[in-house]
Order: structure tokens, then sequence, then C-alpha cells
């Protein structure tokens, strides 16, 4: 015999549904059960729109609608099948580091996101295992898909600033000297020249610094 829930789940056979105004979704529905993501919210059951006009929603972007306030559609499909995003560049070498993380469905605005392609989807039990909205996430890049513990390589010092460094060090020696009523060799007062050279921009070809002379005073 066939009941009136078996009629239901032969027409709406998704169970979770969405409707829409064709760009944003404008409610939620468990139509098997008769509700909405508020449990007790009960909904018409035969008022429901034909399946055709409804998104149909996995069960885990049912439970995520929850709070949200700003679900994009587009072509009749969510636009983002999951509410969390990383951030990262999709061209960039791997592991690519996350510069941005985002809750999809509850921005006011989503004209200036970036394209999908640079946005790692997360689930709800990913985001919470990252602290949820407000924690720090720490740094995260992505492989292969996949979200990971990243530590970013050091950022590259130009050389002339290397050089301009080497001038504490230079004048440190410089001030040493003058203690001890030293002269520098003839090798340091060379280094002394070559790093000037390179912190002042005269020096163009260099690629590295030149080693310390040893010894330094004679």
């Amino acid at each position: 015999m066939t009941t009136a829930l078996d009629a239901i789940k032969a027409t709406y056979p998704a169970r979770y549904y969405a409707t829409t105004d064709g760009s944003v979704v404008t409610g939620v529905l468990d139509v098997w059960a008769g509700t909405t993501n508020n449990v007790q919210a009960q909904i018409n059951v035969l008022a429901v729109p034909a399946v055709s006009d409804l998104i149909a929603l996995t069960a885990d972007q049912f439970a995520e609608t929850i709070g949200a306030t700003n679900i994009p559609v587009s072509g009749g499909a969510l636009v983002y099948a999951s509410r969390y995003a990383a951030k990262f560049d999709h061209t960039a070498a791997q592991p690519a580091a996350v510069t941005g993380w985002y809750d999809l469905w509850t921005l006011g605005s989503h004209k200036n996101l970036p394209a999908l392609d640079d946005l790692l989807l997360l689930s709800a039990a990913d985001w919470q295992e990252l602290g949820g909205d407000y924690a720090d996430k720490g740094n995260k890049g992505v492989q292969d898909g996949k979200l990971i513990d990243y530590t970013p390589p050091p950022v590259p010092v130009p050389l002339p600033d290397q050089a301009k460094s080497e001038q504490a060090w230079i004048q440190y020696q410089v001030n040493l000297a003058a203690a001890m009523g030293e002269a520098f060799t003839d090798p340091m007062k060379a280094y002394v020249k070559a790093i000037a050279a390179i912190a002042d921009g005269t020096d163009t070809t260099s690629t590295a610094l030149p080693p310390r002379p040893d010894p330094i005073m004679a």
C-alpha cells in the first residue's frame, strides 16, 4: 500500500530543497518532514512548488543553511556548493598559501569574491575544526585540493638591503679598530668599498655579498 509519505518521496526524491527567486535562496524545505531548517516551522506539503522549480540540497547543505542569510544562485544551482571556503591562487605552485577565509552564505555581496577556481570549498566540519568564524586559523596551504599546514617560504631580502645591514657590522669594526689603535687590512678596506657600492646601487651586477675578510685588522 502506497502511503502519503511514499508519494511525497516519489515526487521529491532529494528530500531537501531550496526555493529561489533566481538569484538567491528564498527558503529551505525538508519536504519529507513537512518543515524547514527550523524544525518548529511546519509547511503545507501540498503547496510546495514543483520539483523542477526547486534546487535539490544534500543533507549537509541543508544543515549549513541554518543561520545563512545570502545564498547565491545561478542557472538553477547554488553558486557555492559549500558554505565555507579558503582563498588561494590556483595558478601558483603548490602548496599554495591560503590568503583568505569566507563564510560565503552570510556575505552581504558576492561581487568582489575570487573566481571559483581560487576557492577551496570546505565542509562545516572542516570549518569547525579550524576554529569556526572568529578563530585564527594559522598558516594553511592548499595541496592537491586539500587543506594542509603550511609554512610560507622566507621573503628574500634585496641585496642592497643586505649590504646596508652589513654596514652596521662594518661600523662596529671601525669603532673597535679605533679603540684598539689598529687599522684595517687591505682586504678589509676592499670589502668596505664593495659593500658600499652594493648598498648605494653603484654595483648592479653582484648577486651576493662578498665573504668577510680574515683577518680584518692589521
